[in-house]
C-alpha cells in the first residue's frame, strides 16, 4: 500500500551543512515512521556515506547526468523518489527550519481531500503576482511560457520552497519539460507555476505567514520561549509559524557566508550557512545545527564529513 506522503529535500555539497538544522528540526516534531529524505543534487562522497548510514539518502538517478543545475534536479524529484510508493510528495527546501507541528499539519491538508483528486497545496511568494515577478526579474523564458498557455498574470506567483503535490502527471510533466527549459532566475519554480495554472484543477494557497515565512517577513518573526515545555514558539503577529525559510532577495534579511563549527576532539565541519538577520530566529537555526552535530558526532567523523584540525 502506498504511503500517504513522502517528505523530500535536496542538497549539493555546499548546502549540506545548511540541511542539518532542517533534518534536526523535522525529526523533532515528526512521528517515528516519518522520515525526511535528502536527494543527492551533488553531494560529496563522505556526505553521501553519512546520509546512507542514516537511511535518508536518495541517490541521483542514472537517468540524470551529474553536474546539472540543482533546479533541474529539483524538478525531477519524482525520479529520486522512484523506488518509494506514495500518494503525495511533500517538498521542503534545505534552507528551511521546521518550527511547528509540520507533519501533523500536512496530514490535516491531505485528510481534508476526501475526493481523491489531484491537488497542489503551496504558498504565494512575497513577491506578489506573476505580473509583479515578471516586472522585477529578467524572466524572458517564463514570459514566453505564459504567452503560450494564456495564463493570467494576475494569478498569485507560487513559491515552491514548501509544497504538497498529489499528481503523478504533474510531477512527470515537471521533470520532462525542465530538460529543455532555458536557465533563468527561478526557472524550475516558474515552470511549476505554469503547470499549476494550466494543468491542475485544484491549487490551494497555504498561508505564507505560517507555512513559508521568507524574505521581509523574517524581520517580523518573534520567538517566544516556552520554558516549562522546553521549546520555542515562533509567531508572526498572532499566527503560529510552521516553517521558516531562510531566503531573501538581495540579501536584505539573510546573509550567506562560509562557517566552521567545532564538534569536539579536534574535529570540525565546514560549509556555507545562511544567517538570518533576525537574531532570535538565527539562534533557532544555530541551536538546531548544534544539536544535530552533538547527536551525530561519531557518524560525521566516521563517514569523513568532519575533518580533524591537524589533518
Amino acid at each position: 500500500m502506498a504511503a500517504r506522503c513522502v517528505y523530500l529535500t535536496g542538497a549539493t555539497a555546499s548546502y549540506f551543512l545548511l540541511t542539518l538544522p532542517l533534518l534536526e528540526s523535522f525529526a523533532k516534531q515528526a512521528q517515528p515512521d516519518e522520515k525526511l529524505y535528502v536527494c543527492d543534487f551533488g553531494l560529496s562522497e563522505p556526505q553521501k556515506r553519512f546520509l546512507q548510514h542514516k537511511g535518508q539518502l536518495l541517490p541521483r538517478p542514472a537517468a540524470l547526468d551529474p553536474g546539472l543545475h540543482p533546479y533541474r534536479y529539483k524538478a525531477s524529484m519524482s525520479l529520486f523518489a522512484g523506488d518509494l510508493e506514495y500518494d503525495a510528495l511533500v517538498w521542503i527546501d534545505s534552507d528551511c527550519l521546521v518550527v511547528g507541528s509540520f507533519t501533523r499539519a500536512v496530514a490535516e491538508i491531505i485528510d481534508a481531500r476526501k475526493d481523491g483528486n489531484d491537488f497542489l497545496a503551496i504558498c504565494q511568494d512575497l513577491g506578489g503576482t506573476i505580473a509583479d515577478m515578471v516586472q522585477s526579474l529578467p524572466l524572458g523564458p517564463f514570459e514566453r511560457l505564459l504567452e503560450k498557455t494564456a495564463i493570467s498574470r494576475d494569478n498569485p506567483y507560487l513559491n515552491c520552497a514548501v509544497f504538497i503535490l498529489k499528481s503523478h502527471a504533474t510531477l512527470k510533466a515537471w521533470r520532462e519539460r525542465v530538460v529543455d527549459l532555458e536557465e533563468h532566475p527561478l526557472f524550475e519554480q516558474n515552470l511549476l507555476n505554469v503547470l499549476a495554472y494550466s494543468e491542475l484543477k485544484q491549487v490551494e494557497l497555504l498561508d505564507r505567514e505560517v507555512w513559508n515565512v521568507h524574505d521581509l517577513d523574517l524581520d517580523r518573526l518573534v520567538v517566544r520561549e516556552e520554558r516549562k515545555e522546553q521549546r520555542s514558539t515562533v509567531l508572526l503577529d498572532d499566527k503560529v509559524v510552521l516553517v521558516v525559510h531562510a531566503t531573501s532577495y538581495g540579501g536584505r534579511t539573510v546573509s550567506f557566508r562560509p562557517v566552521r563549527f567545532p564538534i569536539g576532539d579536534g574535529y570540525i565541519i565546514d560549509g556555507l550557512f545562511r544567517m538570518v538577520k533576525n537574531i532570535p530566529v538565527r539562534d533557532l537555526f544555530l541551536t538546531s545545527l548544534s544539536w544535530y552535530l552533538v547527536n551525530n558526532k561519531q557518524a560525521l567523523i566516521e563517514s569523513g564529513v568532519a575533518n580533524h584540525l591537524n589533518s
